[in-house]
């Protein structure tokens, strides 16, 4: 997994998922045109979950990919230019970092009580309505979707809905909140989810680490590739910093 991390000086600042995040996603789609135009248009045209997850708040920019080839581009493009311009909002580029984050390394942090902060308005999608609650089985699910985006990944032949249900809960706050995309609005929610994976054996334990944590970078659910499902996880928050 990789972690391009961006930096910006503008006058106004970043105000999360919206607009500017779906605009956000089209000049992504712009830059890796300019290095790949072929590349662009598979991303463009991709039914299946998006390849490259955003989050910008305030004064930076992070994008996540399993895809060497996304963030190679991507760095290529904002090393040569230092202008980042969405219609009516201007920065300029003052800092980029790559960051390659293994699986060993993702393992290190692996911890039987983990805290989910949704930062962005997370949702789902069913039956043409969205579907803003934290369901153990839906994040597993979606972090199922991102974990699978990494080709070396392999997943244990192990029963996720036996798994979510032996799950616990020990703190859960939440509220919902509206993003609008200007052509339409979203519902999501945002808040705490503290659970215990201390009923599970070693190897679930594992496996619901590595999915809650590639769930973090890619995202959770809906639109992801536009700002939505973003999160901090605990304790892997430690090297994942998000304000």
């Amino acid at each position: 997994m990789y972690r391009l991390h961006i930096t910006v000086q503008a006058k106004t600042k970043i105000k999360g998922p919206g607009v500017f995040t779906k605009r956000l996603h089209a000049f992504i789609l712009n830059a890796v045109k300019e290095g790949n135009p072929l590349l662009s248009e598979y991303l463009h045209n991709r039914k299946d979950r998006q390849l490259f997850s955003i989050y910008a708040h305030e004064f930076e920019i992070m994008i996540h990919s399993p895809n060497q080839s996304i963030i190679e581009y991507l760095q290529r493009y904002f090393l040569l230019h230092d202008d980042l311009e969405l219609w009516n909002w201007k920065g300029k580029i003052q800092e980029v970092n790559t960051i390659y984050l293994s699986q060993e390394s993702l393992m290190k942090w692996h911890s039987n009580r983990i805290t989910i902060h949704f930062i962005t308005p997370t949702t789902f999608y069913q039956y043409g309505n969205y579907y803003p609650l934290p369901e153990i089985n839906r994040l597993l699910l979606s972090g199922v979707k991102a974990y699978q985006l990494t080709d070396e990944n392999v997943l244990p032949d192990i029963d996720l809905e036996s798994i979510a249900r032996r799950i616990r809960i020990e703190h859960a706050e939440f509220f919902t909140r509206r993003v609008d995309f200007k052509k339409f609005k979203v519902i999501g929610f945002c808040g705490k989810l503290i659970l215990s994976l201390s009923s599970l054996d070693q190897v679930e334990s594992e496996t619901v680490w590595e999915l809650l944590v590639y769930g973090s970078l890619m995202g959770f659910g809906y639109k992801t590739a536009w700002g939505l499902g973003q999160t901090k996880l605990e304790p892997f928050n430690n090297l994942f910093q998000v304000r």
